[in-house]
Order: structure tokens, then C-alpha cells, then sequence
């Protein structure tokens, strides 16, 4: 029991490495859609204004600045990209797994999609309603999904490893 114990804190240790490295990607990802579709919305004439855009993005409280379909898009994005580098890091360091990818990678992708729709919600109520930025609002959302990812990956998307 306690061998099982310090193997799955070892596994919750790594699975937050793997996951702030997913939110590293994540929040990239997220940050350079909604600068380019601001870029292609006419609004960034200089590297003034793009400094003033990604200012924006992490602190601006009106929604006005970012329109809502720019940050879901980025949001869905940033999603997609960090489940596949996640996905990796997760299968050879976090549950050193064996199994067949074939298997696993469609678990995981479930786990994701399960955790972002979560993450989706949370994220809608803190940039809609709650009007707070869109950076903060994507770092607060994915923390929320955190728990529930990793017990469902290593209870069924990694089971055994």
C-alpha cells in the first residue's frame, strides 16, 4: 500500500510537470490566435500595439477588447495542441507506459475532452460573466481541470502502467 502510495504521488508529481508544460503550450497557443486574429482585425499598426495587445490579453477586463468567438476559437486551440504534447510527456515520463497507443490515445483524448468541457465552462462563467480577462481566465479554468485529469488518465487511459 504504501509502495502504491509513493508510485502514485511520484505519478501526481510528474502529471503537474507535464501539465504546467501543457499549460506553457496551451496559453502560447491561445496568445498567438488571438494576435493574429487581432493583427488581421486592422488593430496592431505597430510593435507598440502589439505590445499594448498582449497587455490586453492578461490584464484588459472589457470583453470588448477581445471579441468572444477570437477567445473560444483560441481557447479550442490551445486545447487541441497541449492534449497531444500532454498526451506524449504523460505516456513516457509521468505513467512510463507500454501499452498500446492505439488504446491509450483514445482514452486520453476522452479524459481531455471530458476535462475541457469542464475547463470550457469554467472559462465561459470567469470571462463572460465574472468579465475578467481572457489570460486569467484560461490559467484559473485549466487549474480547475487539473484533479480530475489526472485520476481519470491514471485510473482508465493508463491503467496498469
Amino acid at each position: 500500500m504504501e509502495v502504491a502510495l509513493k508510485k502514485s504521488l511520484g505519478q501526481f508529481v510528474r502529471f503537474c510537470f507535464v501539465g504546467a508544460s501543457g499549460v506553457v503550450v496551451n496559453l502560447a497557443v491561445f496568445t498567438a490566435v488571438l494576435l493574429v486574429w487581432t493583427l488581421a482585425a486592422g488593430r496592431i499598426h505597430s510593435f507598440v500595439d502589439l505590445g499594448n495587445s498582449i497587455v490586453d490579453l492578461a490584464v484588459h477586463k472589457d470583453t470588448r477588447a477581445v471579441p468572444a468567438t477570437a477567445a473560444f476559437v483560441a481557447n479550442a486551440a490551445g486545447f487541441v495542441v497541449s492534449v497531444f504534447t500532454n498526451y506524449v510527456l504523460n505516456r513516457r515520463w509521468t505513467f512510463r507506459s507500454s501499452g498500446a497507443v492505439r488504446s491509450e490515445l483514445p482514452k486520453f483524448f476522452t479524459v481531455s475532452v471530458t476535462a475541457y468541457l469542464v475547463q470550457l465552462a469554467a472559462f465561459w462563467l470567469l470571462h463572460g460573466p465574472a468579465q475578467m480577462a481572457p489570460l486569467p481566465s484560461q490559467l484559473v479554468a485549466i487549474a480547475c481541470v487539473m484533479p480530475i485529469n489526472f485520476v481519470l488518465n491514471k485510473l482508465w487511459s493508463f491503467r496498469g502502467a
